[in-house]
């Protein structure tokens, strides 16, 4: 099936991060640093909805990279995909998974408020905490180890 996924239907993907040759380190770091962070958010928020958008998101998240690195184990190697997938992706994947847990423990928290129940506000809070104090800072250590493979690699 990676064969027979033309490249266009991920045109716009990356457009928000830099090409590495035009670019300083710091905006490179900057560029995926807000990505992540962004995505991470925007899996956290869209719980709102009942909790099932985080989960179509790490769906679709999921088949990305495996498009991408199925893609580039064809040309490049497994071994090439694994040293520079595996390094950032052992913080940022388990990020992510968060965000999205945390997306659906808030769907979860908005059906018991419309059956009357408390703890949103509560469950709102403790979410933006644990983003801030600790995907936040997961996701900058992946975005510091990505640029430095996109840099070595580049």
């Amino acid at each position: 099936m990676g064969d027979e996924i033309p490249a266009s239907v991920f045109e716009g993907v990356l457009d928000n991060i830099p090409d590495p040759s035009q670019s300083t380190d710091l905006e490179l770091f900057s560029a995926i640093l807000t990505n992540n962070v962004i995505a991470c958010f925007i899996f956290l928020i869209s719980g709102v909805l009942v909790g099932v958008p985080p989960l179509i998101f790490i769906a679709l998240n999921g088949f990305f990279v495996g498009w991408v690195s199925y893609s580039a184990a064809s040309e490049l190697g497994l071994g090439f995909v694994l040293m520079t997938l595996l390094p950032h992706g052992v913080i940022e994947i388990p990020a992510i998974t968060l965000s999205v847990a945390m997306g659906v423990g808030l769907g979860y928290q908005i059906i018991n408020k419309l059956r009357r129940r408390d703890g949103l506000q509560s469950y709102v809070m403790n979410s933006l905490n644990v983003f801030i104090t600790r995907i936040v800072p997961m996701l900058m250590a992946a975005a510091i180890i990505e640029t430095g493979l996109i840099i070595f690699f580049g």
